[in-house]
């Protein structure tokens, strides 16, 4: 009977030591119990990027196993390790070091899935005819370092059918996770295959790398991370490779160059630089961040890539919160499928295809955003811009929100139905033919045919890049399915028609495509195209704050700003500076539902480049200005100062026309008239004399109107 009684107590005490023990375990940090945890361990989730074994290149090496190389022997002093076959195999954890040179062989590491093994490479040159020179097939961690001062080579000649039926296909190969640090220098050659191999995690924390690969030079399966270290890679495809669905590059300083025939660096998955030095040489994309969840995040350092495909593509997002990076690409700068977004930085594009492009949105928030060369600037579903400084130097359209549809929306033809607060070119309208100097050539518009509404009318006269009056369309104001320049539309395709097939404000799935402008700068200035926007949305163009300059040569279809008003669309303005210059045969003007007033300035004797647009209040006051780089014969102006009722004077160069604005949205220019929409205003600029220029009483001497 007491027998039984003090085991129920027995039991009574364990389950009682049990409960407490899983409660403290559960809880101890908040008991204030210390936790002592294994950070290296691989079943560890990292609480940070780097340990401090992983930062630690200079340990103590005192205890450690010396491994001495020499030639085709191997020489072993302590426990862990022993020659064999001419390699050396490492099976037990502590700490190596080694030195010499192996002729032909391997140091393998083979230990127990625990085993956590340091091993310094204190000036050693390895060659293998046959597999990698430095081999971890098992081990929990491997901390391979580079002696303070010393160079260590490790060459690859070749892999043997059974090396690489078993998966080896690096001159380093780890299974397992491997850290690099120290302070030496290590060269890694791999005649074929890659260079540096890890199955599972690699991190860089020190050292100079170099590395010169048939294949990849770095190829991770895990993830990637790097500190302080110098890798000088040199790929027969990417330069770096990460292929793990879930894994990511965490760059955290140190300095990259890298030259590869394939990608500089290829991610399945995330992306993160936060500080250091990037050059890439591609002859693929420069970065290319893939997978549908990953993200490439560039908070600081410096990126310079040079590509022969994309700079940066992404299958996800891209974001820049700082850093400094310089793209030059064959296609596009940077293409993302899903959001790319800016706020601060300072990025710099130059392109032979867009900028910048996003199958979805780009949002600017800030930093500085400079594209000196492009086809088109930035393009994407939908374009915010809310602060920042953006320069763009487009061939085609500086900014276009496309929407995914056809070359007729947004763009379209111009006018035709009919643009609020802008030119109307419909049918039958004669366009005056305009030199790129801004020279008229004579011709004159022709009225408006009368007759049977239901006869197909002439073609318009558009000015052709030479300044003549021509029978051909313009171009569509969409980049993509694009007509052949010169070429007519089909027969019996009436404007009419063309326009019932222009896209409308939203895309084939029913998302809305705009451009809205809430602060921050847009400069765009295009002196080569002759069918190309400033500011170019198949929907609206919502402009709410910041500063906005256009200047489009005064040639072909150039439009300062072109939305979709033929389908739907709005071009308001609220807040912000606006002067868009370009061309008057498709200009358009904000539309009457604008809360801020704006003019359409429309002259048929266009103003040559260099000429100053100013708005001036009714003592001569300059409200703003641009120095315009490029001819126009159009300008739209807009600031918070301009009010209904009051009098302004519009100078362009020498010229000067004093108007009273009457309605929100106002025409003036003597090329406005009955047959571009709106009422009859030609206007009556006069010239400035000298003595007005100077400041002096302007009704001393007025000359009469300079187109007369």
């Amino acid at each position: 009977m007491s027998t039984h009684r003090y085991f129920d107590a027995i039991c009574v005490v364990v389950l009682a030591l049990t409960l407490l023990i899983t409660v403290l375990f559960m809880n101890g940090e908040a008991y204030g119990i210390q936790v002592i945890v294994d950070e290296d361990a691989e079943a560890y989730g990292h609480a940070v990027p780097f340990t401090e074994n992983d930062k630690n290149g200079t340990w103590d090496t005192s205890r450690a196993t010396q491994i001495t190389l020499n030639g085709d022997e191997v020489s072993v002093f302590g426990g862990g390790a022993y020659a064999f076959d001419g390699n050396v195999m490492i099976t037990g954890k502590g700490k190596y070091v080694i030195s010499g040179t192996l002729a032909d062989g391997s140091v393998i590491v083979d230990a127990d899935s625990s085993a956590k093994i340091w091993i310094m490479l204190d000036g050693v040159d390895i060659t293998c005819s046959t597999g990698a020179c430095f081999d971890v097939e098992q081990a929990d961690k491997v901390f391979l370092s580079l002696a303070e001062g010393s160079e260590n080579r490790l060459t690859t000649l070749g892999f043997s059918a059974e090396n690489l039926t078993a998966g080896m296909d690096g001159a380093v190969f780890s299974r397992d996770d491997l850290t690099i640090n120290g302070t030496g220098s290590l060269t890694v050659t791999a005649g074929e295959e890659s260079g540096i191999v890890c199955n599972d995690e690699l991190i860089f924390t020190g050292g100079t790398v170099t590395v010169d690969a048939a294949a990849d030079a770095l190829h991770v399966n895990d993830n990637l991370r790097i500190m302080e270290a110098k890798l000088n890679l040199k790929a027969g495809d990417d330069g770096i490779s990460l292929t793990g669905l879930e894994s990511e590059l965490y760059w955290a300083s140190g300095t990259l160059t890298a030259t590869a025939s394939g990608d500089g660096i290829n991610a399945e998955n995330n992306i993160r630089i936060l500080d250091g030095s990037l050059t890439l040489e591609a002859g693929d994309d420069g970065i290319s961040a893939g997978g549908v969840t990953g993200t490439l995040e560039i908070s600081g350092g410096s990126v310079q890539i040079t590509a022969a495909d994309k700079g940066i593509s992404s299958e996800s997002t891209v974001t820049m919160t700082g850093g400094t990076v310089e793209i030059d690409a064959e296609d596009d700068g940077l293409s993302a499928v899903g959001l790319f977004r800016m706020e601060d930085g300072a990025l710099t594009i130059t392109s032979r295809d867009d900028g910048i492009h996003s199958d979805t949105a780009v949002e600017i928030a800030g930093g500085t955003l400079r594209i000196p060369s492009c086809y088109e600037g930035i393009e994407a579903v939908t374009i915010d811009v809310s602060g920042g400084e953006i320069t763009i130097e487009p061939e085609d359209d500086g900014l276009n929100a496309n929407g995914g549809v056809n070359s007729f929306g947004g763009g379209g033809f111009g006018g035709f139905g009919g643009r609020p607060g802008g030119m109307q070119g419909g049918p039958g309208t004669g366009m005056p033919g305009q030199s790129a100097e801004g020279e008229n050539d004579g011709f004159e518009p022709p009225m408006m045919p009368k007759g049977n509404e239901n006869e197909r009318p002439e073609r318009p006269m558009m000015p052709d890049e030479d300044g003549n009056a021509s029978s051909e369309m313009p171009a569509t104001g969409g980049a993509e399915e694009q007509r052949e320049p010169g070429t007519d539309a089909a027969a019996g395709e009436t404007p009419e028609r063309l326009m019932q097939e222009t896209a409308s404000t939203e895309t084939t799935d029913g998302t809305e495509t705009w451009i809205h402008v809430s602060g921050g700068s847009i400069t765009v200035v295009n002196s080569v195209a002759r069918d190309a926007d400033g500011l170019d949305s198949n929907g609206d163009i919502i402009i709410s704050g910041g500063v906005v300059r256009v200047s489009l040569t005064n040639s072909g279809s150039n439009s300062a700003l072109d939305y979709a008003s033929e389908s739907g669309g709005k071009m308001e303005i609220s807040g912000g500076e606006v002067i868009a210059c370009g061309s008057y045969a498709m200009a358009e003007g904000f539309d009457s539902s604008s809360s801020q007033c704006s003019i359409l300035y429309n002259i048929k004797r266009g103003a040559p480049a260099g000429t100053t647009v100013a708005l001036e209040d009714s003592e001569g006051n300059i409200i703003l200005s641009y120095e315009v780089p490029c001819s126009f014969s159009s300008v739209a102006i807009s600031c918070p100062e301009m009010q209904i009722g009051e009098t302004y004077l519009v100078a362009i160069g020498d010229s000067v026309e004093e108007i009273t604005l009457d309605s929100v949205s106002a025409s003036f220019g003597d090329a406005q008239s009955e047959g571009f929409g709106g009422p009859m205003n030609w206007g009556h600029m006069r010239f400035r004399p000298e003595s007005e220029q100077n400041g002096s009483d302007p009704t001393e001497s007025e000359e009469a109107d300079s187109g007369e």
